[in-house]
């Protein structure tokens, strides 16, 4: 059973990769839309986390 265990291949998770980049898109049009940076980092970052579970979902 061990050995089975060993064989499995394992996911690699993007989803630092996508909070990253959701945030440094949300700092562009947070300073544009929102007039705030910080603002924009959160929804990016928010919008990017869901994407991301929302993709590995299917």
């Amino acid at each position: 059973m061990a050995e089975n265990e060993n064989n499995k291949a394992i996911k690699p998770s993007n989803m630092g990769l996508a909070i990253a980049m959701g945030a440094g898109v949300g700092i562009i049009f947070g300073d544009v839309i929102f007039d705030s940076v910080g603002v924009g980092i959160a929804v990016g970052a928010g919008i990017a986390i869901a994407l991301s579970r929302f993709k590995r979902a299917t």
